[in-house]
C-alpha cells in the first residue's frame, strides 16, 4: 500500500485523486495528515489563520459518497483539501476578515460563490490562509504578510526571509504541502509575487472565469479570484473544475465553452508557431540581478527549440505615461475602490460585533485596537482611502485612462500590434501588473530559477527581512489575452518542465509527519482490532468449552 502513498510536499492533485479514488487513502486520512503538518510548522511561518473545525466530518462524509459512487464518477476535487484566503466568506464556524480584528464574529448574509462551488466539487474546505491584513491596502509602515490576526508570515528558504503579500499563506501553505491547493485573491499581484517567493505556480485567470461574488473586495471591479498550485496542471485542474461548477456567462460568453476552450488548448503541449514578445520599454525590468537575466535568456533559446518564435523589444505603449503619472493619481482608483467596498460590505453585513458599519468606523477600532499595533502599523492607506469621492474630477479622469491602459495602451495593445500570443517579463513589473488588473487579463508566475550559492545577500530597507539570498526562489510572469488563458497556461507548463525549479528547493524547516504515517496507523489500528476481536473470540469459545467452575 505504502508505495502508493504521495509525499505531500510533492505531490500533484492527480497523485492525490488517483489515491483516493484507488482507495490507497482516504479523504479522512488527508484531512489528518495536513492538519498535523500545520500543526508542526505553523508557528514558524503563520501561513494558516485558522482551520476547519467540521474538515474531518465532511471528509468521512465524502468518503462515505466515494464507496457509493461508480468509480471514476466524481469530480478531481472530491475529498481534496483546500485552503481559502482569509477575504474569502464561508458560512459556517470559520471566520472571514481579511486579517483584521474588526471582522471576528461578523455575520454576513451569504457565503462566497467560490466557496459554494468548491463545495459542489467535493472539495474539503480545510482552513484560512493568513494574508496582509486588508489586502495590504491598509497601512505603509506595516510588513507585507502581516496581519492582527494571523500575525507575521515568514518566507520559507531563509530564516527571515519577507513573504510577499497578499495572498501570503495561501503560498506558503502549498510550498510547504499544508493543502492541496489554495484559493487566493488579486488585485494587483497578490498572487503572482507570492507564489514567486515560495517557488509555486500562481495563477490570476481573466477576471470574470472564477466566480468572485461576496467576498471581502479591495475593489469590487478589479480584484480577480485565483490559484496557488505546485503545478501548471494543478491550476488548470482547480480552474476547470470550479468553471464546470460556477457555470453562467461572461458578457454573453458561456463560461463553459470557455472551459473547454481552456481544456483544448492546454492538451498540446505543442507551441510551434507562437508568438511571445519580451517588452523593452518598461523601466522596473532595465536593472534586474544577473541570476535573472541569465536563466532568462537560456529559457528564451529553450522556447526556441519548441518552435516559439521570440519578439523583443515590444513597446507597451502606454507605459511612460503610466510610470510618469504621479502618485496620487496612480493610487485615486484603488484609494476610492477600497472605500466603496469596504463601505458596501460592513453596510451589507448581519451583524458586527464591534458595530462598524463604514470605513470611519474600520479607521477609529483599528486605532483603538492595541493588537492591532496602531501607530507602529499605521492606517495611512485607509486614512487616504476615506478621504476620497467616486464623483472627484481626478477619479473620473483616470477611469477614463484606465480604459486606454486596458486595451490599446496596455498589453492587448501590445499583443494585437505584434501579433502576439503572450508577453514575457524575468520580474514582478508593478505597471505590467497594473496594466492586467486594469484589463482583467490572465497573469501566470512561473519559476525560473534560484540564486546562486554566491549571491549577495540583500534586505528590505523598511523592515531588515532578506530579500535576495542563496536558495530563494525567483519567476518569469506571463501576460496574455483576456479570456485567452489556455495560451498562458501553455507557455507556463512549457516553462515549468523545462526548468524544473520546485524539486531542487529548500525549505529551511519542514513538517516531518506525512501522508503515509496516518494510512500506516489506520493499518495498525485495524490489525489490532481485528487481533483483538480474534483474541476475545477464542476466549469465548475455550469458556463454552471448559466453563469456569
Amino acid at each position: 500500500m505504502e508505495t502508493h502513498v504521495p509525499k505531500l510536499l510533492d505531490c500533484t492533485l492527480e497523485d492525490l485523486y488517483k489515491g483516493v479514488e484507488e482507495g490507497s487513502f482516504t479523504s479522512v486520512q488527508l484531512v489528518e495528515a495536513y492538519l498535523a503538518r500545520i500543526e508542526e510548522v505553523n508557528d514558524e511561518f503563520r501561513a494558516v489563520i485558522e482551520t476547519n473545525p467540521d474538515a474531518m466530518e465532511i471528509a468521512r462524509r465524502l468518503d462515505e459518497e466515494r464507496r457509493s459512487a461508480r468509480k471514476g464518477s466524481l469530480g478531481l476535487l472530491h475529498g481534496l483539501p483546500i485552503l481559502l484566503k482569509d477575504n474569502i466568506v464561508t458560512i459556517d464556524r470559520m471566520q472571514a476578515t481579511c486579517g483584521s480584528l474588526a471582522l471576528v464574529g461578523a455575520k454576513p448574509e451569504r457565503e462566497s460563490a467560490i466557496t459554494t462551488c468548491l463545495r459542489q466539487s467535493g472539495a474539503v474546505i480545510l482552513g484560512k490562509a493568513n494574508m496582509a491584513e486588508w489586502a495590504g491596502f491598509r497601512s505603509t509602515s506595516g510588513c507585507t504578510g502581516w496581519s492582527a490576526r494571523g500575525g507575521q508570515a515568514k518566507g520559507i528558504f531563509v530564516p527571515g526571509m519577507k513573504a510577499s503579500g497578499s495572498s501570503t499563506g495561501s503560498a506558503i501553505a502549498v510550498a510547504l504541502g499544508l493543502a492541496a491547493a489554495s484559493i487566493g485573491s488579486e488585485t494587483i499581484f497578490s498572487i503572482v509575487s507570492p507564489a514567486e517567493r515560495c517557488g509555486i505556480i500562481g495563477f490570476k485567470p481573466s477576471r470574470g472565469m472564477l466566480p468572485s461574488e461576496d467576498i471581502i473586495f479591495a475593489s469590487q471591479r478589479l480584484d480577480t479570484l485565483g490559484i496557488l498550485s505546485r503545478t501548471v496542471k494543478d491550476s488548470l485542474t482547480v480552474l476547470c473544475e470550479l468553471t464546470s461548477q460556477a457555470g453562467g456567462h461572461i458578457r454573453g460568453h458561456p463560461r463553459d465553452m470557455l472551459r473547454r476552450s481552456i481544456c483544448r488548448s492546454c492538451s498540446s503541449l505543442d507551441l510551434r508557431g507562437m508568438r511571445i514578445g519580451i517588452p523593452g520599454n518598461i523601466c522596473e525590468l532595465k536593472d534586474i540581478h544577473s541570476a535573472r537575466l541569465k536563466e532568462f535568456e537560456k529559457i528564451q533559446a529553450l522556447l526556441q527549440t519548441l518552435g516559439v518564435e521570440i519578439v523583443q523589444d515590444v513597446n507597451i505603449v502606454g507605459a511612460e505615461e503610466f510610470e510618469n503619472l504621479p502618485q496620487t493619481s496612480k493610487e485615486i482608483i484603488f484609494d476610492t475602490d477600497l472605500k466603496i467596498a469596504i463601505n458596501s460590505y460592513f453596510k451589507n453585513l448581519k451583524d458586527t460585533p464591534e458595530g462598524i458599519r463604514s470605513l470611519q468606523d474600520l479607521i477609529d477600532c483599528t486605532k483603538s485596537c492595541k493588537a492591532e499595533e496602531y501607530p507602529q502599523r499605521n492606517v495611512a492607506g485607509f486614512e487616504r482611502a476615506q478621504q476620497t469621492n467616486p464623483d472627484a474630477i481626478l477619479y473620473k479622469r483616470m477611469l477614463k485612462r484606465e480604459a486606454y491602459f486596458a486595451k490599446k495602451g496596455g498589453i492587448a495593445g501590445a499583443l494585437d500590434h505584434y501579433d502576439l500570443d503572450v508577453l514575457l517579463v524575468p520580474a514582478l513589473s508593478v505597471t505590467m501588473q497594473t496594466f492586467a488588473t486594469m484589463a482583467g487579463s490572465p497573469v501566470m508566475s512561473v519559476p525560473l530559477g534560484i540564486f546562486p550559492p554566491a549571491t549577495k545577500v540583500e534586505h528590505d530597507a523598511k523592515n531588515g527581512f532578506v530579500t535576495v539570498a542563496a536558495g530563494i526562489p525567483f519567476s518569469a510572469f506571463i501576460f496574455g489575452r483576456k479570456y485567452a488563458d489556455g495560451d498562458v497556461l501553455a507557455v507556463g507548463d512549457a516553462l515549468e518542465r523545462a526548468t524544473n525549479v520546485r524539486e531542487r528547493l529548500k525549505p529551511y524547516k519542514l513538517p516531518t509527519s506525512d501522508l503515509v504515517d496516518f494510512v500506516r496507523k489506520e493499518e495498525i489500528d485495524r490489525r489490532e482490532s481485528i487481533s483483538s476481536d480474534s483474541s476475545s473470540l477464542s476466549l469465548n469459545r475455550r469458556l463454552l468449552i471448559e466453563p469456569v467452575s
